[in-house]
């Protein structure tokens, strides 16, 4: 009985359809199947449904921002492009996703050696690594003079081979992971203010790598092993800021420096305290118990400070008091 019970239930497993890689199709409006997995209520994610046993996108492939399951009739928002999405499918040309996508999975896109031309959404927070490996967009012919392949307002790979200091344009916001994967001989990385998110290992190997250079007061986002192996890099963020990047996730476990450069003129007699202009306001470099007045040209009082840093209101001409000390002028 027991035999027979068994030889039953795996003639009913081998009967029993296999699981489906994905749990509907939609039309993109570029004409081709484009196949979905439900994330929650309101979203799902673009999936490879195995493209060995189904005809696979080829030409220009607009994929759409939302997708409306055909059984029930439940529309959703396309947010993400998962790992392998469209792996190999090498008939592809031109691929735009649409806003509302904020993440594209490893090798999404890989192997797709026709594809030529992306597009990606503003709303991205997240490049997995190779997501365009051994695609024609992944080429020499794509990249900038400095030897960056950037995608939009991505930065999602570059030439191994950088040496030096190297700038990343402004407009760029997001660096994908592994955007500066081993590139060993680079050693200062300038980022823009505009930059939002900072990739898994985006400078893993670069060992030469000795200053990374953000202008950001809120810290980007930033992936917990993206420096791997580039452990020696100082991270130089904007004056005073340093606090709010010790705060913020994973940025703590880097060495982090203010770059506090002079910005104006401090006229400082001889028996005067340091007065340096930064950007912001002024350092006071003060003895125990001193106590300075800033005031502006009017008389007005707009600090009063015991040492270090001190906000100005406005760029102008101030005057810094200490008792028992002749007053200094200070044009910030």
């Amino acid at each position: 009985m027991k035999n027979r019970f068994f030889i039953t239930l795996i003639a009913m497993l081998l009967a029993a359809p296999a699981a489906r890689a994905f749990d509907f199709r939609a039309q993109a409006p570029s004409g081709q199947w484009v196949y979905y997995t439900v994330i929650d209520d309101n979203s799902v994610k673009v999936v490879n449904p195995d493209w060995d046993s189904r005809t696979p996108p080829s030409g220009v492939l607009t994929i759409p921002a939302t997708a409306t399951n055909s059984t029930n009739g439940t529309t959703y928002n396309v947010t993400v492009i998962d790992a392998e999405a469209f792996k190999s499918c090498d008939g592809l040309t031109t691929v735009v996703i649409p806003e509302g996508v904020t993440r594209i999975g490893r090798m999404a896109f890989a192997y797709c050696t026709a594809l030529d031309s992306v597009s990606l959404p503003s709303t991205l927070t997240y490049i997995g690594s190779m997501a365009f490996t051994s695609t024609s967009f992944y080429s020499t012919s794509h990249l900038n003079a400095d030897g960056l392949l950037i995608a939009g307002a991505y930065l999602i790979g570059s030439l191994s081979s950088i040496t030096g200091s190297i700038t990343v344009p402004e407009g760029v916001q997001g660096l994908g992971n592994m955007a500066f994967y081993n590139c060993a001989s680079m050693e200062r990385v300038n980022l823009p203010a505009g930059l939002r998110f900072i990739g898994e290992n985006a400078f893993q190997d670069c060992r030469e790598l000795d200053t990374v250079e953000l202008h950001n007061n809120v810290p980007p986002a930033l992936e917990s092993n993206a420096f791997t192996n580039a452990d020696q890099t100082v991270i130089l963020v904007p004056c005073h800021q340093s606090a709010a990047y010790q705060a913020a996730e994973y940025w703590s476990s880097h060495t982090i420096e203010e770059n506090c450069s002079s910005v104006g003129i401090a006229a400082v007699e001889s028996d005067m305290p340091t007065i340096t202009i930064v950007e912001g306001g002024i350092n006071l470099d003060l003895s125990e118990n001193e106590t300075a007045t800033i005031s502006d040209m009017t008389g007005r009082r707009v600090a009063e400070s015991m040492g270090g840093f001190v906000a100005l209101p406005s760029h102008g001409v101030y005057i810094v008091s200490i008792p028992g000390m002749k007053s200094a002028k200070v044009a910030y």
